[in-house]
């Protein structure tokens, strides 16, 4: 019997509800790390006594990672698959997100947030 692709399908069945439920759930958990980080950084910004312009620099180097992660996970889906590369930005953007927690200083905090900037740019 020959197999039907999910795509060529004329009703949304189980599989369907259920990768839209995971592609969901990621989407939601980049969105929330990222949009919480921000209500984040006043008192992240206290701790480690950083200016505003320090303060620019860290949301600033999220954000241009978020179109880089973009960019680079967008090719990395064309040649690996949208799967594969999806579980990879969620990875990195958990680990991004888990590092910054126990960021000593503010390079150490630009990175992390890089990385997470990189996972979530490519959800």
């Amino acid at each position: 019997m020959e197999q039907i692709l999910l795509s060529e399908q004329r009703k949304p069945g189980r599989t369907h509800f259920e990768i839209l439920l995971m592609s969901w759930a990621g989407w939601v958990f980049d969105f929330y790390s990222l949009v919480l980080f921000t209500f984040l950084l006043i008192p992240i910004s206290r701790e480690f006594h950083l200016s505003n312009v320090a303060r620019s620099y860290v949301i600033g180097s999220s954000l241009a990672a978020t179109a880089l992660g973009g960019v680079v996970m967008g090719v990395l889906s064309d040649r690996y698959g949208r799967r594969k590369v999806l579980q990879w930005t969620i990875l990195t953007y958990s680990i991004g997100t888990f590092l910054s927690g126990f960021s000593p200083s503010l390079p150490f905090l630009v990175l992390f947030c890089v990385i997470t900037g990189i996972g979530v740019g490519g959800e």
